[in-house]
């Protein structure tokens, strides 16, 4: 099972394949220095290989929730909250009036595409009934459910014992009624949440360094394996803003004499920048 938080160009599901790649070409190393860890898969994937690792990333806030899931872990009453529109556009506009973790929360659990720059994750029509769902699986709270099922159905979810359970009867109400509204794929900040949350059971934590920093100011021990999964050429910026290629490829070309470094990048033509 892939550990790693809900974020904009995770590599949640190449993991494997990046770890096999990267260790099948360095069959004994053990120290990975991930220098735009973002989602923190690539990291978490090597910890559980029993690599130590060096983890970076610019964002201050998704750091400052990777810090937090691992080593307090989520506030249950806090992170159960649903996050509206309003709540949201305010965490990203004023984000210095609220803890950097949670604002780090919010960019991921409840924005499109886990990215802030491109809003809100829900339409206007559409947030009325997930937070409906959200109350009556969280909360069992069935005062925003009565406006889109009848009684019938939310007396069978509020029966259930426990989240899981009623979360599954309001799937099986979804069956029911032929819509997909409520299905647990499409329950899109609690399968998040749970993303998360899975990422509490990383162990070996000792062997983990965390830092928010530019990749080009972290302190990598010589021979230690850099993994770079850096904004790709022409594609969506990060909030951080822009990122200067041809410096980084510069960087990279000065740290190899040092380091063996691997780069994810999707556009080979970059390599002219080397």
């Amino acid at each position: 099972m892939n550990l790693s938080i809900p974020y904009m160009g995770s590599k949640r599901k190449s993991a494997n394949k990046i770890y096999s790649t990267i260790h099948k070409l360095n069959p004994d190393g053990n120290l990975l220095a991930d220098l735009f860890c973002g989602g923190f898969a690539i990291s978490a994937k090597f910890m559980t290989k029993g690599w130590s690792v060096i983890a970076n990333d610019k964002n201050k806030y998704v750091i400052a929730l990777i810090r937090k899931v691992l080593y307090d872990g989520l506030p249950k009453d806090i992170v159960t909250k649903f996050v509206d529109r309003d709540l949201f556009i305010d965490i990203i506009n004023n984000p210095d009036n609220y803890e950097d973790w949670y604002v780090g929360f919010v960019q991921c659990v409840y924005s499109f595409g886990n990215n802030p720059i491109k809003g809100y994750l829900f339409s206007k029509d559409i947030e009325p009934v997930k937070r409906a769902a959200h109350e009556i699986v969280v909360n069992c709270d069935t005062s925003l459910i009565k406006s889109f099922i009848k009684d019938e159905f939310i007396q069978s979810i509020i029966s259930k014992p426990d989240k899981d359970s009623r979360r599954s009867e309001l799937m099986n109400v979804s069956h029911i009624l032929k819509t997909r509204t409520f299905e647990f794929q499409n329950l899109e900040s609690l399968s998040r949440i749970e993303q998360l949350e899975r990422l509490q059971q990383l162990e070996r934590l000792q062997n983990l360094e965390i830092f928010n920093l530019n990749y080009f100011d972290v302190s990598i021990p010589s021979g230690a394996i850099i993994y770079c999964d850096p904004p790709y050429c022409n594609t969506t910026e990060y909030k951080e803003g822009s990122f200067n290629h041809t410096y980084f490829w510069n960087w990279c070309r000065q740290k190899s004499k040092t380091n063996k470094i691997y780069i994810s990048e999707r556009n080979y033509k970059v390599i002219g920048f080397m």
